[in-house]
């Protein structure tokens, strides 16, 4: 049987997944609340990716009132932002290490199927800008962690872990020409 035929044949709550990726019910899409984030399945936070994604479309909406964006381009990058993570419903939050080209592959076509439904062209000019506000969701996500129990240890890494993904925000805003010094005075306008 085709690979592909296989992830569509699974069973999800609402039907089969072929299907209800094309055809994404409310049920479907409000999963994303249950599907805990990998950072809290390995023991840091209680964050769900539907925490996630409401985070990064508020950011989004942040970041075009901070670069003064018309409405139509604040719309277009809110709702990118809202569906950004939305085949998570169905796969889960899996960590970028364990994405193989094949689960790479199905969760893309997946992700599009859903924002066909709706409508929704993947729009190149503002991808850089929603990979910065995702991965800029997760350092606030980070900040809202508290360590379980009273290791000191514990904070120290999670200080080390939020040192690290500002550093790595910083870096993918010089990488793809946002520049850092924009990137960093973003963040301390969110006082992040």
């Amino acid at each position: 049987m085709d690979e592909h035929i296989d992830y569509e044949n699974i069973f999800t709550p609402q039907g089969m997944l072929g299907h209800v990726s094309k055809h994404p019910n409310l049920d479907f899409l409000m999963n994303i609340f249950n599907i805990p984030r990998v950072y809290s399945v390995s023991g840091f936070g209680t964050w769900n990716v539907g925490q996630h994604t409401m985070a990064v479309a508020f950011l989004s909406l942040y970041w075009s009132a901070f670069n003064s964006y018309p409405q139509e381009k604040r719309d277009r990058l809110v709702t990118l932002a809202l569906v950004h993570d939305a085949h998570e419903a169905v796969i889960g939050d899996i960590l970028p290490f364990f994405k193989t080209a094949a689960v790479k592959e199905a969760i893309e076509t997946i992700q599009n199927d859903i924002q066909s439904a709706f409508g929704i062209e993947e729009d190149q000019t503002l991808r850089d800008e929603l990979k910065l506000l995702d991965m800029t969701g997760f350092l606030y996500e980070i900040s809202q962690s508290s360590p379980r129990g009273i290791d000191p240890a514990k904070r120290k890494l999670i200080k080390q872990m939020y040192a690290r993904q500002e550093e790595e925000i910083l870096a993918y805003a010089e990488k793809v020409g946002i520049g850092q010094a924009r990137a960093s005075e973003f963040l301390k306008h969110m006082k992040l």
